[in-house]
Parts: C-alpha cells; sequence; structure tokens
C-alpha cells in the first residue's frame, strides 16, 4: 500500500464513529445544561476570575454597596490562602472612616462617600487602598500591592460599581471629608498672565521717513 493510502487509513481508524440520533440529542442537552449553569453562577464565577479568589461574602459586599445597603466594605487577603476577605462591612459616616483603618496591616477600602459640589449632590464611591508600617510582612505588603489594581478591574468591570477616585493613605487620619473633597474635587491654580506688548517682525529693515505734501511744497 502506497503512503497515501496509509495516510487514509490511518486517519478513518482515527476518526470517531459518527453518533447515533439518540447521542446527538444527548449531547446538545448536556451543552443546554452546562449553558444554563454558566449564566446562573456568572455573577460569582467571573470574579473569581482574580489573581486571588473572592470569598463569597466578599463579593456579596460589593452587590449590597452597589445597590446602596451599605456605605462601607473593607477587604483583606488572606495570605495562607491567597484569598480576598471580607474584613468589614458597615454603615458609616465620613467622620468615623478613620477608625476603621488599621495601622498594622493594610487593607482595601471602598466608601460610598455622600457630599455635594456646586450645588449637585453626589454619591462617590472612594476605593482606598491603606499602607501599613514597615512592621509589617514584606510579603504582604507586596500580595497587597500586586492584587490591588486586578481587583480595582475586577470591581469596575464585573461588579460594575463605579469608582470615582482611587486613593492611597498611609496615614488613617488622613481620612476626613476635606481630604475626599479635594481627591475628587481638586482645586485648580488659575495663575493671570500678564500679556508683554508683541514685539515687531524681526529684519525688518530701516524705518523710512514718509514727507507730508505740506513739506514737500515747502
Amino acid at each position: 500500500m502506497r503512503l497515501p493510502g496509509v495516510r487514509r487509513l490511518l486517519s478513518t481508524e482515527a476518526a470517531p464513529a459518527p453518533l447515533t440520533l439518540a447521542e446527538q440529542e444527548l449531547n446538545v442537552i448536556r451543552k443546554g445544561e452546562a449553558s444554563a449553569n454558566v449564566a446562573i453562577d456568572a455573577r460569582h464565577q467571573t470574579l473569581r476570575g482574580l489573581h486571588f479568589p473572592m470569598s463569597d461574602d466578599a463579593v456579596a459586599a460589593l452587590f449590597d454597596l452597589k445597590d446602596g445597603q451599605l456605605s462601607y466594605v473593607q477587604l483583606s487577603i488572606d495570605t495562607d490562602k491567597e484569598e480576598i476577605n471580607l474584613a468589614c462591612r458597615d454603615n458609616v459616616a465620613v467622620t468615623g472612616l478613620a477608625s476603621l483603618v488599621p495601622r498594622d496591616r493594610p487593607r482595601y477600602h471602598l466608601f460610598l462617600f455622600p457630599h455635594s459640589h456646586e450645588g449637585e449632590k453626589l454619591r462617590s464611591i472612594v476605593f482606598i487602598y491603606s499602607i501599613a508600617s514597615h512592621e509589617c510582612p514584606v510579603k504582604e505588603r507586596m500580595l497587597y500591592s500586586s492584587c490591588k489594581s486586578p481587583l480595582v478591574e475586577t470591581i469596575e468591570t464585573q461588579v460594575e460599581l463605579p469608582i470615582a477616585k482611587k486613593v492611597e493613605i498611609d496615614d488613617p487620619s488622613e481620612l476626613n471629608e476635606t481630604f475626599l473633597l479635594d481627591q475628587l474635587h481638586p482645586k485648580q491654580n488659575i495663575v493671570k498672565q500678564k500679556f508683554a506688548k508683541p514685539k515687531g517682525p524681526a529684519n525688518r529693515g530701516a524705518r523710512r521717513l514718509i514727507k507730508s505734501n505740506e513739506a514737500d511744497g515747502e
């Protein structure tokens, strides 16, 4: 048998046997069930696409914040399990925000900040990354730093929670109303420029003296 014939024989033997009508219907049913399961659990499964997975209670808290049932969510990283967990969920005013930020451990915070700006009432979500002191293990600080951007992206794209501002702090006492207002609506410095008299064109030559008609008649 020549080489082309051998190749045809091998490809025929390797090909799967044709499915019966019943087997084809079973495959269709299985694909439909798989699609349904993905649709039902998409809200949580997609969020687990982070570098570190998120616990179910952390996911639920983010959606509650989005729905306005909470004003504050704090997230932490379990360095042993490599998982993002819910550390705290609460309804707090801006005056009580600083007291919730630990000094010895890094944390992620999301705060719903109601305020007014130029006569308009706003409710802005602020993402706060609090950096711990140097007493915190280096590995833990590095994990928080590396997970921050993927976490923010997931919150914005998957939870669809619009983050108005992302800030980093190393001192919890910074978190007050003035600080948040300055971050959300920075004051623009308007510098008044003094306009100098424009210079004439360069190399325009010597000025010509034009005599009047009276001078010509003299």
